[in-house]
Formats: structure tokens, C-alpha cells, sequence
């Protein structure tokens, strides 16, 4: 197969959308998408990605007189924005009224509006949400700040022993699970999955916001030679035998171009951003590559001769085939 027919395109503008819901189609709780493949990591639309919880603050103590509780100031991302809610000097709590044990989580919802949601009594307390004697589902849209447990029905103040707040069991934290974004999937991968701790048994709302890559051509481009990983070998003599060990290295994606000026060129203005790059063996066909990666150009004036840009995608990882 010749490339009389290859095309590279890169990153000459982006398309911007604003903060949105990702979803969680497969319903392991971790992987949560977009619907939009290849995130720019151009300056200015680098994505920005808010998993709802806790940034700073919300420490839960005993407030004064009976069944209540007092929330510091905190900040917070909700649904997608950051709030800044003032502190709550007293946030009423329920207890049980037939049996003894009752759960009650404090949450914040959208409006930063700070309250109790009161589980289901019971005669101890279970882990199981919705359960009696459990914590209760959370509201969606709403995030938890803490639980307040209590085992007696008879009113009186809230012991500093009976709030909880530990990270990812009873409050929710917008660090913790860690997010890592992938950017060419259009995607955000949590370290461990998010508590299905909401009403219909789903886990917090992780929103972002983001732009994809509008593509043009790279005229007079040629030469592509994609990033690969290599291999290599050492070997080591001992007394009784060889050793052999192996190593792996990523080589950057290069091309050529030849330039009109090397100035007012279009590829030339944009050294030194970090860009999608895309080509396509047969334009044809969809099978194509997709680099990502810093652009740095080496530019040559022969006498006589075409200006030539030595180009260089300096990646992060290996690109992306794709084969459909």
C-alpha cells in the first residue's frame, strides 16, 4: 500500500463545552464518559473535571441544647458548580421514636442549603443504606458531610462521639476517590469506585468541562513517522553465567512539512502547544492514528532549496490506532 493518499491533520481550533454531567454506563461506579472523544489539552481548554464532595472545611461538632449539630464553612463542588456555604451554627437531627438507633446524614445540596436526612430506626446500627437502623440513600444532587449516630430515643445533646465524617463511608470528598482523566477516550477513571450511596442506589455526580479538537490539514506534509515503543537489552557477565535484563522506551511522533516563509505558516504559529495530531494512511479508509503531544518544529533554509520544518510531537504515552 503507497501513501499517495495519506493526509495528517492537526489541532487547529477547539470546540468548547461547558460543564456537563458524565455518565457511567457501565455501571461500575469508576469509569464515567463523555460521549465526546479526544479532550484538547490546548492552553485555555484543558478540561476541568469536579467530582461532587467536600473540597475544604465542613467539620461537624455539637451544637448547644438538645438534637442538633453545628457545620463549619466549607467549600464544596455540587452538581457540577463550587459553592462556598457559610458555617450552620445548628442543624436539627432526628432520633427514633419507637425503637432506638437512628442514622442521620447531613448533606448539601445544589442551593447550599445545609440539613439532616434521618435514616430508618432500628434496634442497632447496619452499614446497609436505607435499611433500619442504616444511613439513609442520599438525595441526587446533594452531597454528604458527615453522620450523626444516635442509640437512644430520650432527647439530649449530641456527643462529639456519635459524628462521623470519615472519607468515602460517611462524607463525601471531592479528592477521594482519585480521578484520572483520559483525555483521548473523553473519559475520567476514579482509583477505587464512587459509594452508591444516592437515591436508586447511584453514586455522586461527577461533572467536567471540556473541548474537542477542530482538525486541519497539515499541507505539504510528509514523512509521518508515528510514536512506538522500543525495546532494548542489556546484558551483565557473572562468574557462573550471563544476565540478561530489558528496558522499554517511548519514541516521539515526527513529520516534515515544507513551509511557505517558516513565519507566517500556520503549523509554525503553533510550536510549543500541546495539540492532537491525526493521520490517516488512505484518507479514503477510516483507519488512522492519533498523537498527542507538545509541538516542536526545527526549521532549515537550503539555498536554493524548499524550507523545511523537521516537526516533533513530544507525547506523554504511546498514540492511539484506530482500527475500525
Amino acid at each position: 500500500m503507497s501513501t499517495d493518499n495519506a493526509l495528517l491533520e492537526f489541532e487547529g481550533g477547539q470546540n468548547a463545552f461547558p460543564m456537563t454531567a458524565l455518565t457511567n454506563d457501565s455501571g461500575d461506579a469508576q469509569l464515567f464518559e463523555s460521549g465526546e472523544e479526544l479532550w484538547s489539552q490546548a492552553a485555555g481548554f484543558a478540561p476541568v473535571v469536579r467530582p461532587d464532595g467536600v473540597i475544604t472545611g465542613a467539620a461537624i461538632t455539637p451544637a448547644s441544647g438538645n438534637d442538633a449539630v453545628a457545620v463549619a464553612a466549607f467549600t464544596a463542588f455540587v452538581s457540577g458548580q463550587e459553592l462556598a456555604v457559610a458555617a450552620e451554627a445548628s442543624v436539627a437531627v432526628t432520633r427514633a421514636g419507637t425503637d432506638t438507633h437512628m442514622i442521620n446524614s447531613i448533606v448539601c445540596n445544589a442551593a447550599g442549603d445545609v440539613t439532616a436526612v434521618a435514616g430508618t430506626e432500628g434496634t442497632s446500627f447496619v452499614e446497609t443504606r436505607g435499611a433500619a437502623g442504616g444511613p439513609p440513600l442520599i438525595p441526587v444532587g446533594s452531597i454528604e458531610l458527615g453522620q450523626v449516630r444516635l442509640s437512644s430515643g430520650t432527647a439530649g445533646p449530641v456527643a462529639q462521639g456519635e459524628i462521623f465524617q470519615l472519607v468515602n463511608r460517611h462524607k463525601e470528598s471531592a479528592a477521594f476517590p482519585i480521578p484520572t482523566i483520559d483525555p483521548i477516550n473523553g473519559a475520567v477513571q476514579f482509583s477505587s469506585p464512587l459509594p452508591k450511596i444516592h437515591t436508586g442506589e447511584t453514586p455522586k455526580g461527577v461533572f467536567a468541562s471540556f473541548a474537542t479538537p477542530e482538525f486541519i490539514e497539515a499541507f505539504d506534509a510528509y514523512d509521518f513517522v508515528p510514536s512506538e515503543v522500543g525495546y532494548s537489552s542489556s546484558s551483565k557477565q557473572t562468574y557462573t553465567r550471563v544476565k540478561n535484563t530489558r528496558s522499554q522506551s517511548l519514541n516521539n511522533a515526527t513529520f516534515s512539512v515544507d513551509l511557505t516563509d517558516g513565519i507566517s505558516d500556520t503549523i509554525a504559529s503553533v510550536q510549543g502547544q500541546n495539540l492532537y495530531f491525526r493521520f490517516y494512511p488512505d484518507k479514503t479508509r477510516p483507519q488512522h492514528f492519533i498523537e498527542q503531544g507538545v509541538l516542536s518544529i526545527a526549521r532549515t533554509y537550503p539555498a536554493g532549496g524548499d524550507i523545511v520544518a523537521a516537526c516533533t510531537i513530544n507525547v506523554d504515552e504511546k498514540g492511539k490506532e484506530v482500527a475500525l
